[in-house]
């Protein structure tokens, strides 16, 4: 709750390398950040692993669901997921600090994932895998910033699905 609150008043409005303390004080008290965090670095961290923790097992559900078929329904509801928090996930995907960016993390997490399901899944690839999970993690992170921007919309999320689906269709 406290993560959230400082995320919604504080880093939205200025960068993390310019939020100070004294600012943190103007919306809790000093003694209660504190009692939570090291400092405004460690926020951000926390902040950081939660957010790609929870990415991380949508995602793993995604690469699951390609089993019962229903790919478009579980990349629908990670999208509602992400209208949720749009203002938490925009902010921090927009700071980029060497010790915490929520970017390279789900870029990270895309890719690995679906890297490790192509590994799992194909035998003897005409494509590089490396390659299709590069394509895989920027269409998922194009969509996703798309939809922080512009809210959920059924035909960018369909459009989304079937460039994938042509892709994985392509190699099994």
């Amino acid at each position: 709750m406290l993560q959230g609150h400082l995320i919604g008043r504080g880093f939205t409005q200025q960068q993390a390398k310019k939020f100070f303390a004294y600012e943190i004080e103007r919306y809790v008290r000093q003694a209660t950040f504190y009692s939570h965090f090291i400092d405004k670095y460690d926020l951000l961290e926390k902040l950081v692993q939660q957010h790609a923790a929870s990415f991380e097992q949508e995602i793993l559900r995604r690469f699951d669901s390609m089993k019962q078929d229903n790919v478009a329904e579980v990349i629908e509801m990670i999208v509602e997921q992400t209208v949720k928090q749009n203002t938490v996930i925009s902010t921090l995907l927009n700071v980029h600090v060497p010790s915490a960016d929520l970017h390279v993390e789900f870029e990270k997490i895309l890719y690995q994932t679906c890297l490790s399901f192509l590994g799992k899944e194909l035998t003897a690839p005409a494509v590089s895998i490396e390659y299709l999970a590069r394509l895989y993690a920027a269409n998922a992170m194009v969509l996703l910033h798309w939809t922080l921007q512009h809210g959920k919309d059924e035909h960018v999320i369909d459009l989304a699905y079937q460039m994938q689906k042509f892709i994985f269709d392509r190699i099994s």
